[in-house]
């Protein structure tokens, strides 16, 4: 099996990525660029299917343990993304026992937005009914990706109305507006765009920065081009957004993680604009 889960020391910072599994999409279809706008250099890279991890990141850090993004793998055999042949990881909890960190030491659950592979590993079954998987975290949703949701979460049979609406019941979540500090160097930013409610983490200890930033990106090639982005985001919500990552992660030489970039990576400045660079 590849390996799945990753650890990275940056000071008092320990971050550990779990990958809960693969997926392959038609990613050039879902850009909001023509063919025809496109490089060769450019289509040679999105021609056909792309894979794609669903990465969740657990930050510990003295005092605290912090996980953003809670995922579960949900793609039966005959999903259009899944793969085929292939078997994902042992999945979200399991990734945190082997990095020895138990769910209820997480303090805050920080869900990026309201896409479901972002927080429908927040719950699980217990008997019939869906449980808390972290019964002791204050678990943050952005307020406008919640109103956004509402059909689904009066929906029973949804995936919004077995997690979120959950949580909401046992007192645990909390619906974000715009910057939160958390405590002494972790803050929640507001990034809208992919979403209304899109955010993205900032933790900065012993002079080391790290950005945890969802969808923010969810390829490499959105560094270079930042109008690149998906049909139906808000164009200059998103750019906007990506604009304040991009001047913040070159100024603090920050490092960056995003859920379905495989690598690692810091922002390295070009004469036409900036790249991913793996580390």
């Amino acid at each position: 099996m590849v390996e799945y889960i990753r650890t990275v020391q940056l000071g008092a910072v320990t971050v550990t990525v779990i990958n809960v599994g693969d997926i392959q999409v038609p990613y050039g279809e879902w850009l909001n660029v023509s063919p025809e706008a496109r490089s060769t250099y450019d289509t040679v890279k999105l021609t056909g299917l792309v894979r794609m991890p669903i990465q969740c990141f657990h930050a510990a850090l003295p005092g605290t343990s912090i996980l953003v993004d809670a995922s579960s793998f949900a793609f039966p055999h005959d999903h259009p993304w899944a793969i085929p042949h292939y078997q994902p990881p042992p999945g979200l909890l399991a990734g945190l026992a082997q990095a020895n960190v138990q769910p209820d030491e997480i303090a805050h659950v920080i869900i990026t937005h309201g896409h479901f592979d972002h927080y429908n590993g927040t719950t699980r079954q217990d008997r019939g009914h869906h449980t808390p998987c972290f019964p002791n975290a204050r678990h943050y949703f952005g307020r406008a990706d919640w109103d956004q949701l509402q059909a689904q979460l009066q929906d029973p049979n949804s995936e919004a109305s077995h997690t979120l609406a959950v949580l909401q019941r046992h007192g645990l979540l909390d619906l974000v507006e715009g910057d939160n500090d958390l405590s002494d160097g972790i803050q929640i930013i507001s990034a809208p765009g992919e979403t209304p409610g899109h955010q993205i983490v900032r933790i900065h200890a012993d002079d080391q920065t790290v950005y945890i930033l969802g969808d923010l990106y969810h390829h490499p090639i959105e560094v270079e081009h930042p109008n690149w982005m998906f049909k139906g985001n808000d164009v200059d919500a998103n750019y906007r957004s990506r604009e304040m990552l991009m001047k913040a992660a070159l100024r603090e030489h920050a490092l960056l993680f995003a859920t379905h970039i495989p690598t690692v990576g810091r922002l390295q400045q070009t004469d036409s604009g900036s790249i991913w660079e793996a580390v």
